[in-house]
């Protein structure tokens, strides 16, 4: 009898101090979560992002922040000649004219630091967020996640829209960072849906809904 009672208050004393530890980690999760926060939002004061549609200047020198070809799939998506020429530049300015996208510069102190795109599709409910790109910082992160949330701001600021998506390499590390970071989830992966050379690369669909809150910036 005294064994079993022994028993059951050191089975519940160490239960109560795992649950105890547990909440502790709860909390310091919290609180860096916080801090991780409170530092994102300093390091956007520090950048402040301004998007305006693109012109083909800046379309070129966005270009040529892609140092290799495997940059330039990343971006655009297919497989351009190396280096860009500025007819294929030309090209994304050439959808914007037309209607079939809008082309965005992003700014930092009238410093151009990022590009992105939108295609409107299936009658103005669903944009494709497209050709994100974030020149080499060490606040690239920050500064494209602050880019992604001003298009999904920009995108959901037409009332029709219902949801932005969009599609990312897996091995894309900064460009996924920023597409979780401003709430995008991945929904769909396409295992070897691209060939490079003689590699195959995975490719993600990610997908954001209209908020509840249409306050996104």
């Amino acid at each position: 009898m005294g064994g079993d009672y022994w028993f059951s208050y050191v089975y519940k004393s160490q239960t109560a101090e795992r649950m105890r530890a547990a909440e502790q980690e709860r909390l310091a999760a919290e609180v860096r979560s916080a801090y991780r926060q409170q530092q994102r939002a300093a390091r956007l004061r520090r950048h402040q992002v301004k998007l305006t549609a693109s012109k083909p200047a800046e379309l070129a020198e966005v270009a040529s922040w892609a140092s290799s070809p495997t940059e330039v799939i990343e971006w655009i998506g297919e497989d351009l000649n190396w280096p860009p020429t500025d007819d294929q530049m030309a090209a994304l300015l050439a959808k914007q004219r037309s209607g079939q996208c809008s082309a965005w510069s992003a700014r930092v102190s009238n410093r151009l630091v990022g590009f992105g795109a939108l295609n409107v599709r299936h009658g103005g409910k669903v944009a494709e967020l497209s050709h994100l790109l974030v020149k080499r910082h060490r606040h690239a992160v920050a500064i494209a996640v602050e880019v992604v949330r001003q298009l999904a701001a920009l995108a959901f600021a037409d009332p029709q829209m219902e949801v932005l998506r969009l599609q990312v390499y897996a091995h894309d590390t900064l460009r996924n960072r920023a597409y979780e970071q401003a709430g995008f989830r991945a929904a769909i992966l396409n295992s070897r849906a691209a060939r490079v050379g003689t590699d195959t690369w995975d490719r993600v669909e990610m997908f954001l809904e209209r908020p509840s809150v249409q306050r996104l910036l």
